[in-house]
């Protein structure tokens, strides 16, 4: 390469330089510049050259202090971000293990070497709990396209069988309108709809495999007559606390006032708070799913009691007693 095109690489590669050991703790002269430049690049840069590059890179809107030396100030993202973006991936489930470790190693390197030594605990991946979809990625960029596009998607969709293994639900591909991708309890869902159906259906993205674009238009989603007036997906993922599917019913529930955090925590600040006679406890109302408040008013045990509607108190007494039953015998 000309003695031209390579200075004219300089600026980049001081700027990587920076980027990979310069922070507020570890700043660089300029000859830790010029041999950090001859150690990755083989290129030879003299002091001059170097003063001159760093001031380019300040005119083009890069923060770079002097104190003792060189370092930069702004960068993508603050040390404090990439270590809580890396620990929910390591806590992601749906995502596959090598996936995982390939996207935390790609944040790692957004900051400086330093930082590598505060996420040591990435080794522990290997031996936390993952599936092994190695789908995920494409089936999300496929759904991403869908409802861009307006387009209907086929799939299969699996679940676990008692051999610990994933099998298919049906023998057919799913005919699915995608309207939303959405977080909830640490797991990636779609939001969606059956063609064949008019109630919202939610799918594990992890479990999607074998995607595909349809060229047909997918259902508008005010067709389904639960999202009649438009999709409200913050109210949506309070209303299903489990991602199920089914009916939402104004339900009241008589709840300790020592587990009020987690009601909170679960079911959001749009729900009512009354007073109960017994000081210990409030009466708690709110629009949710049924199946899932059944579930979720039952891991609580003594602490709720589901007041209305009658029909799911009624389910919830029945439930109880099997599960006494069950006990006994």
């Amino acid at each position: 390469m000309a003695s031209g095109q390579i200075k004219k690489l300089f600026i980049i590669q001081i700027l990587e330089i920076l980027k990979k050991y310069s922070d507020s703790r570890h700043p660089l002269t300029q000859q830790d510049i010029i041999n950090l430049m001859e150690r990755e690049y083989g290129s030879c840069c003299e002091r001059k050259a170097v003063g001159r590059n760093i001031d380019n890179l300040r005119d083009l809107g890069y923060e770079i202090l002097y104190n003792n030396g060189f370092y930069l100030v702004e960068r993508e993202f603050e040390d404090c971000q990439l270590r809580v973006l890396i620990d929910i991936i390591m806590a992601s489930k749906h995502i596959s293990k090598g996936d995982a470790l390939e996207m935390s190693k790609k944040l790692t390197n957004l900051s400086t070497v330093y930082f590598k030594n505060s996420v040591k605990h990435l080794n522990a991946i290997k031996n936390m709990d993952h599936h092994n979809n190695n789908q995920l990625f494409y089936s999300v960029d496929i759904l991403c396209e869908a409802i861009s596009n307006n387009r209907q998607v086929e799939f299969f969709y699996k679940k676990y069988d008692t051999e610990k293994k994933l099998t298919a639900t049906s023998d057919t591909k799913h005919l699915v309108n995608p309207y939303q991708l959405l977080v909830a309890n640490g797991r990636y869902y779609l939001l969606g709809n059956v063609d064949k159906y008019d109630n919202p259906t939610h799918f594990r993205i992890d479990r999607i495999t074998d995607i595909t674009i349809k060229d047909s238009k997918r259902k508008p989603v005010n067709k389904l007559p639960d999202f009649k007036n438009g999709l409200d997906l913050p109210k949506h993922l309070v209303e299903r606390v489990y991602m199920y599917d089914g009916p939402v019913a104004l339900v009241k529930m008589r709840v300790n006032k020592g587990i009020i955090d987690n009601v909170i925590d679960w079911l959001g600040k749009d729900i009512e708070i009354g007073e109960d006679k017994d000081s210990d406890y409030v009466t708690v109302s709110t629009r949710t799913n049924e199946k899932a408040i059944k579930f979720w008013a039952l891991q609580f045990g003594e602490n709720v009691e589901v007041l209305e509607p009658p029909g799911l108190r009624e389910e919830i007494i029945k439930v109880i007693n099997v599960m006494e039953k069950n006990y006994k015998d």
